[in-house]
């Protein structure tokens, strides 16, 4: 019995252990396609992974989940960014909880070299908002039903966190994460025991770093309760570089934009080696070499309510006593460095921050170096009291602290400077007390590093501050010779400021060269990006900010010269650049000239001349930059200018997502045009001339000539995305003259739409139109918006190959309507609610007449009526026999009809020029079409208006059932209750506004008159 039993027990752990191998691979491809399946139904942002497995003896006896190479997008505007990145997600669970009714206990959660990029966008909209919208769901009981994460450990190994709010200007990195924790997250209450450690973690806001590359380190355990969503915390250590802190409070969230906040921080220590480890270029490999003494202390608290508009109020203060340190291979130290510093806000009202620095002192060697600070009222008064006094021998600077590398740095700094008073005063012309005197000397200053190749040298500047009555009015700085050296390159520099709290004016000058590869030193390019050649100048300037605020640009005195030469700009996107090998800019008080200014761009040489009037006021107040300009170009390849790939009548180019061409706001410019050739698409146009004017977001072409397709063209017209950035206004007139029809047809995507009969003709048109509406987001024609009319002139040619023509020589046995002669032929068009209504217009191929008139759409579909007058003789028996047969019908309605030796022939062409569709009548074909084609177009007219009429039912009852979900969504919140998540969704209310306003501008866009229509559309 008992071998029995051990052979079962032996079989049923073989079966355990094989199914434990085997699952995997059995299983995989299910896994795989159940977990796309559930991000793609949940999520609304990109996301997917290379694999998904399952392990029964990674944690063992739990089952393992894993997924490689996952990752996430951001939603939206954010799709280039990618939220988050992992080589590896375990998530184990409990064997034995998948078998029986109890809740799947989760016990380990692992993240491998998680990247993670959390973006706050300047209008508040969040990247981490991936979640499709659901219907709420029920609360269910996880005890019983479910999952439980009771974890027993979760862990996050070598990770990367990156977090960027553009709207608060705050910013912070961790790299190199490691961290673990374990906690009940299923409980209400429980405790969350973790530790972390960062190698290197940086922290800015507005621009200032609090932390730079800092060694972080933390444990603490954190009691939280779910239910208030309070985590609660003592005796928490926070170690940053060697500096440590203790902290105890606690952090709540009371919604998705409101925290409240209790935490108390003081370092446990006092010596000043470890609070010295924060600043950068102290805390290196040789830190622990440094020799320090003295004492610091650093403590405070934070506490209240942060959210929109309020900050908690914070106390925190750092004392320095007494402080020194000395690299052990340097002769000298830093020493006499004592500190108090305070930050304090009462309340969290901005503009209660205090900012405090009562006195601070350091000696390098036997020069001492005082400064104190008191800064409060940020946001109104930005009230100051400071003073900065002390001598800096920068050229023993080497003496003291250990410079990097190649890093050289010479001359002397001397301060005695002090300022007492309200800055608004001096920086928006506020009333109230200001005053400072004093001066700051540059001597010799030098500065060279790996970074500055070309070094900083022999730079002097002295800075005179003075008033002599206390009158902030009577506040003078003043620069009597400045001199800079940037490498071989010298610039000498003046200024001159009086009346800084009424009517600022500055009276200054600049005057050297400089080579502008050297601005790399100063400025991080772009990959790709470069800029080399030189900029020499002379300018002097003299005016008052009144002039400005004004817009008198010509009383302000701007007098002198800039020389660019073999300037060369290069980007990724254009790696051969923008090379300009000459230009000058005069400046007088009235505007800048331009000229001689000659270079290439895309293998295009240019010159060009011309003027700018309102330079100061294009860059001091965004006013649009007005001005003139000259330009004459050889060849312009325009393909080559913006990127597009050319394309050809077999292959068309690629039309990517992109966006129309925004006309910037600020511009006020006319430009002159004249190239030998210009290039785009596959269509070359001859001697270019015309000119450009870009104002009030719009562009407008004028009197632009042209030869091309074997004629001349002349253009007007506007480009215009002032109303709209998605769908820009176009209006456009032009005349054709002796264009070759076929080249037209294959050169133009809007032509194939407008005129698909084309590809059947051959010779020489005449054309002229005028024509209104909008282009889509391709940036081709939307044809229901279009409105206009023109004419047509063939002056001599051929149709042939033409379907509907074909099936009428087929059926009336007439071969010359095969391929028809056509001379002078002319029509009148005109576009109704994005069809092209062609007028009557007659034909005559031998002694046969027609007149044909019609409507056709850019679907090619066909409504054309065609009155034939056909001399009998013409017709075969087939013919005549099928002719008979129509009048024999005619005479059965009690319509007798007698046939002459002329047959006057109604024809109804419908369907789409590929499959013409056509009917023959006798009736009513001997009069003009001319009344029939104005029936037509009314019938399109009231098609639209029942298509509007539609479109008012279905958004009416879209708001209804929106008003219904609403309610219901409201009732259930008042029963549940909901926590606010700050949503930026639309109401039912705002959206039944914006579906009536979009069907009245339907319908009276629809109803006005053509030439209103393309200045009120969307």
């Amino acid at each position: 019995m008992l071998k029995k039993i051990l052979v079962i027990t032996g079989i049923f752990l073989l079966v355990l252990v094989v199914f434990a191998v085997a699952a995997p691979f059995i299983f995989s491809g299910k896994l795989k396609s159940l977990a796309k399946k559930e991000m793609n139904e949940k999520l609304k942002a990109k996301s997917d992974f290379k694999d998904v497995n399952l392990s029964f003896f990674r944690h063992f006896p739990k089952v393992s989940v894993g997924l490689e190479d996952m990752y996430i997008t951001g939603p939206d505007a954010f799709a280039g960014d990618t939220l988050i990145a992992a080589n590896r997600i375990d998530v184990a669970v409990n064997l034995f909880s998948l078998f029986g009714s109890g809740p799947m206990e989760v016990t380990h959660v692992s993240l491998n070299q998680p990247r993670i990029h959390a973006i706050i966008a300047k209008d508040g909209k969040v990247n981490w908002d991936i979640m499709k919208e659901s219907a709420p769901e029920e609360t269910t009981d996880t005890s019983s039903s479910g999952f439980q994460m009771d974890l027993k450990k979760y862990e996050i190994v070598d990770g990367y966190i990156r977090y960027d709010d553009e709207q608060g200007n705050m910013h912070f990195t961790a790299a190199n994460l490691n961290h673990e924790g374990s906690g009940n997250f299923s409980a209400d209450q429980f405790r969350l025991s973790t530790s972390t450690k960062i190698d290197a973690a940086t922290f800015t806001f507005d621009g200032v770093p609090y932390l730079n590359n800092t060694n972080t380190s933390l444990d603490a355990d954190f009691d939280i309760n779910t239910t208030d969503s309070k985590y609660s915390f003592n005796d928490v250590k926070l170690k940053l570089n060697e500096m440590e802190l203790n902290t105890e409070g606690f952090f709540q969230l009371v919604n998705d934009s409101t925290y409240n906040m209790d935490i108390k921080f003081n370092t446990p220590g006092n010596d000043f080696k470890n609070i010295l480890s924060l600043v950068p270029g102290i805390y290196t490999k040789e830190f622990k070499d440094l020799k320090t003494s003295g004492t610091a202390a650093f403590n405070g608290f934070v506490k209240g309510i942060y959210t929109t508009g309020k900050m908690p109020a914070y106390n925190v203060t750092a004392n320095i006593r007494n402080g020194s340190f000395q690299y052990p291979e340097l002769p000298q130290p830093v020493q006499d460095i004592n500190l108090d510093v305070k930050a304090a806000n009462v309340d969290g009202q901005p503009d209660n921050m205090v900012i405090e620095i009562p006195q601070a002192t350091l000696k390098f060697g036997k020069e001492p170096f005082q400064f104190r600070l008191l800064y409060k009222q940020p946001e109104t008064a930005q009230y100051v009291d400071m003073a900065a006094k002390g001598k800096l021998d920068l050229g023993t600077i080497g003496q003291f602290i250990k410079l990097e590398g190649d890093t050289k740095i010479g001359g002397q700094v001397n301060a005695d400077i002090e300022a007492k008073g309200n800055l608004n005063v001096v920086l928006q012309q506020k009333p109230g007390p200001f005053q400072a005197k004093g001066l700051i000397q540059l001597i010799n200053l030098m500065y060279a590093s790996k970074e500055f190749p070309q070094p900083i040298k022999n730079t002097n500047a002295t800075i005179e501050v003075s008033n002599p009555d206390g009158v902030p009015d009577h506040t003078v700085v003043n620069i009597p010779a400045g001199h800079a050296e940037f490498g071989d390159d010298k610039v000498d520099f003046t200024l001159h400021l009086t009346n800084p709290a009424t009517d600022p004016a500055v009276d200054g000058s600049v005057k050297g060269g400089f080579q502008l590869d050297r601005v790399k030193q100063f400025y991080t390019f772009d990959e790709g990006e470069s800029l080399s050649g030189r900029l020499a100048a002379d300018v002097s300037f003299k005016g008052r900010k009144s002039m400005v605020d004004q817009e008198k640009y010509d009383a302000i005195q701007t007098s002198g010269n800039v020389q660019l030469s073999n300037v060369l700009y290069k980007t990724k996107d254009y790696p051969a650049g923008l090379a300009l090998r000459t230009a000058n800019l005069n400046f007088t008080p009235k505007d800048i000239s331009i000229s001689n200014a000659n270079g290439s761009f895309q293998q295009t040489n240019f010159q060009a001349d011309g003027r700018i009037t309102n330079a100061i006021g294009y860059a001091l107040k965004d006013e649009p930059l007005s001005g003139t300009m000259n330009l004459a170009a050889d060849k312009i390849n325009l393909n080559k200018w913006m990127g597009t790939p050319t394309s050809t009548p077999e292959q068309p180019a690629e039309e990517g997502p992109s966006k129309p061409f925004e006309v910037p706001a600020n511009i006020n410019f006319k430009l002159n045009a004249n190239a030998g050739e210009v290039v785009y698409d596959q269509v070359s146009y001859k001697d270019v001339k015309g000119g450009v004017t870009i104002a009030n977001e719009t562009v407008n072409l004028q009197d632009l000539t042209m030869q091309a397709l074997g004629g001349s063209i002349g253009l007007n017209g506007s480009y215009s995305t002032r109303e709209s950035k998605l769908k820009p206004a176009v209006s456009l007139a032009y005349k054709l003259t002796n264009l070759d029809v076929e080249q037209t047809f294959k050169s133009y995507n809007t032509i194939k739409a407008l005129m698909p009969v084309g590809q059947f003709i051959s010779g020489k048109i005449n054309s002229a139109l005028t024509l209104n509406g909008r282009l889509g987001e391709s940036m081709m024609p939307i044809l229901e918006s279009l409105t206009g009319k023109g004419t047509l002139a063939l002056l001599h040619g051929y149709i042939s190959k033409f379907k509907p023509l074909e099936e009428i020589s087929s059926k009336l046995n007439i071969s010359e309507l095969e391929r028809i002669e056509l001379n002078d032929l002319k029509q009148q068009f005109e576009f109704v609610n994005g069809k092209v209504l062609v007028k009557p217009f007659k034909v005559k191929v031998t002694d046969i007449e027609m007149e044909v008139g019609g409507v056709h759409g850019v679907d090619q579909s066909i409504d054309y009526l065609i009155n034939m007058k056909v001399p009998r003789a013409k017709l075969g028996s087939q013919a005549n026999q099928f002719i008979t047969g129509l009048a024999g019908d005619l005479a059965k309605k009690g319509l007798p009809i007698q046939l002459g030796e002329t047959v006057n022939l109604k024809l109804a062409l419908g369907g789409t020029i590929k499959q013409p569709k056509l009917t023959y009548n006798l009736m009513g074909s001997s009069g003009s079409l001319a009344g029939e084609m104005e029936q037509k177009a009314k019938n399109v007219a009231d098609s639209v208006i029942a298509s509007t009429k539609k479109q008012a039912a279905d958004s009416l009852e879209a708001v209804k059932q929106q008003a219904i979900k609403d309610a219901k969504k409201a009732a259930e919140e008042q029963i549940f209750g909901k926590k606010d998540t700050t949503s930026k969704g639309t109401s039912t209310p705002k959206r039944a506004e914006e579906a009536a306003k979009g069907i009245l501008e339907g319908l009276i866009k629809k109803k006005k008159p053509a030439a209103d229509t393309t200045k009120k559309s969307p």
